[in-house]
């Protein structure tokens, strides 16, 4: 993926036989793009597409860093730089429609739907036929869980998946500190106050 190309399909050989592959922004249910922006350019609508808004963008490019899929890509060859990434194709789902890459599938290997209604049709398919699919939907757990989910006949190490994400969403690892923050904030003055007034000379 470049900031031209929101979405890349890549082939791998396996002992079975060659893979196509199609990966994207993954439209994480808690992104850790969005909670690492400050300015909440980074955003999931409630239809669950992640949108850059560049009218809020300070350019840090943090949503660069968290991401662990590694999708934000910045225009650092553009006079007036911004973010770009897969949006889920948002303006065609707000008017009714499909997605662009789902609609040009040619074998129909893309469906699109509700995440649990796509969880249910997952599972199925694994079901009445065990020896055809890997027994595991990437997306359902990792980071704590995708909008986009992939099943496979292989283990998804072999087709370039990360597998090393856990299930905890990367907003969790920092909740509790952020929580704390305002604490010391409040704390902290007040304490220094009562250590400056315990020194002080009379």
């Amino acid at each position: 993926m470049t900031e031209t190309q929101w979405t890349a399909v890549s082939r791998y050989e396996t002992e079975i036989r060659n893979y196509y592959v199609k990966k994207q922004c993954m439209h994480c249910l808690e992104p850790a793009c969005v909670s690492a922006c400050p300015t909440k350019a980074m955003y999931r609508t409630d239809q669950g597409a992640v949108i850059w808004r560049a009218n809020k963008c300070l350019g840090c490019r943090y949503c660069m860093i968290a991401c662990p899929f590694d999708v934000p890509k910045f225009e650092y060859d553009s006079a007036v730089p911004g973010i770009q990434k897969c949006i889920l194709c948002r303006d065609r789902i707000q008017q009714g429609e499909i997605p662009a890459c789902v609609k040009n599938c040619p074998t129909k290997a893309l469906v699109f739907g509700s995440r649990r209604d796509l969880l249910e049709t997952a599972r199925e398919r694994i079901y009445k036929d065990p020896d055809k699919y890997h027994h595991e939907i990437y997306g359902e757990h990792e980071v704590g869980g995708t909008a986009w989910l992939y099943l496979s006949a292989v283990p998804f190490e072999r087709l370039g998946f990360r597998t090393d994400l856990g299930t905890t969403s990367y907003p969790e690892y920092t909740k509790q500190f952020l929580y704390s923050v305002p604490v010391v904030l409040l704390l902290w003055p007040a304490l220094l106050m009562a250590l400056n007034k315990s020194t002080e000379k009379e």
